[in-house]
């Protein structure tokens, strides 16, 4: 699980503010309202770790954000959570704007809600969320989260520790893109740099983290642990390599992994191909392949080969192959190499 979706009345603070008001409502260090901030605490840490938070309340907006800007004791500000839904829409809507939003796949979503009539509700349009069945006793709120396997980290990656931050930037770029006349010109107006480095030591974690969860613009979601990749880098028939990407807005970390295997000196194979959700629709991976085109027939190679392995998520990358004139040979997918791919204008790439 990668986000949790938190109510706010009686789930980060005791009582309703819209009737308790700011000053009435449970939240400080003396019971009840000290549960609520432990609560709150141990919620912030996960969100430390790479957790994405998110709000989905039924309330007057002014009310509840106050109190989320506000309160002294409010240990969750504005800027931990990816996206607010504030408002009087029913929970499953509200749901459906927040997965939008994010750019994340439901089966990702923990929710939490004091509230039982909600909890069904959600539960029975996304039944591959996982819904918390929260106690009466706000005392055991902590315990409850804290036994949930699913997020459960061996690691944890520097794109994890920023992962809030990198949500925030990705709430400016969809501001941007609102403004924006068409595509072009709002990839135009990103600035948008993508850094191709191979893998070392230091960038093998992610990778490796970035290989076994993504599923959405994945070529074949082929699974590999960190020994496994090891084994590749030292291997002289592999190329590993991940791929970082900045914009005018920040650093957004290392979002991308491609692996090359050389089948002889005239043919290459795109074993792996992937990229973070969080940046798709950038045109990213078409800087990419045009990445792998050129260095392929600087190595005087003549052929690239590939499969597309469908699954039931990895459907936003299915026309990967096809939109960069790959030619279906059989189960496989085969490019000839005769010229140079030209970048888009609105993309720069820079090899570390």
């Amino acid at each position: 699980k990668k986000c949790i979706v938190l109510d706010l009345d009686n789930t980060l603070w005791g009582g309703i503010v819209g009737e308790d008001g700011f000053n009435g409502i449970k939240l400080g260090p003396e019971p009840p309202g000290n549960a609520f901030m432990e609560f709150q605490r141990v919620l912030l840490s996960l969100h430390q770790r790479g957790t994405i938070l998110a709000i989905n309340s039924k309330n007057n907006f002014e009310d509840a954000i106050k109190v989320i800007k506000e309160h002294p004791y409010m240990i969750l500000k504005e800027e931990h959570f990816a996206s607010m839904r504030i408002n009087w829409n029913d929970k499953v809507s509200n749901m459906k704007g927040i997965i939008k939003e994010i750019n994340i796949g439901s089966d990702s979503l923990v929710f939490i809600d004091d509230d039982p009539v909600n909890r069904e509700f959600v539960k029975s349009v996304f039944p591959e969320i996982l819904v918390v069945n929260l106690s009466d006793d706000p005392s055991s709120y902590v315990y409850e989260i804290e036994n949930l396997i699913d997020f459960s980290v061996l690691k944890i990656t520097d794109e994890d520790k920023n992962r809030g931050k990198m949500y925030l930037q990705q709430k400016k770029i969809i501001e941007l893109e609102k403004t924006s006349t068409d595509l072009q010109t709002f990839l135009s107006q990103l600035n948008l740099k993508i850094i191709i480095k191979d893998v070392d030591e230091f960038t093998l974690p992610r990778v490796s983290q970035l290989i076994l969860k993504t599923n959405q613009f994945n070529l074949t979601t082929k699974r590999y642990q960190e020994m496994d990749i090891e084994k590749m880098i030292k291997d002289s028939n592999f190329i590993v390599t991940c791929v970082q990407v900045e914009d005018k807005f920040g650093d957004n970390g290392i979002v991308g992994v491609f692996i090359i295997e050389k089948e002889n000196q005239k043919e290459w194979r795109i074993d792996t191909f992937l990229m973070s959700c969080r940046i798709m629709g950038r045109d990213i991976e078409k800087g990419i392949m045009a990445h792998i085109i050129n260095k392929a027939k600087e190595n005087n190679v003549e052929k690239i080969n590939a499969d597309f392995i469908p699954t039931q998520k990895n459907k936003p990358i299915e026309n990967l192959l096809s939109d960069h004139e790959f030619k279906k040979d059989g189960e496989s997918w085969t490019y000839i190499i005769n010229s140079e791919i030209k970048l888009p204008e609105y993309l720069s790439i820079e090899i570390k």
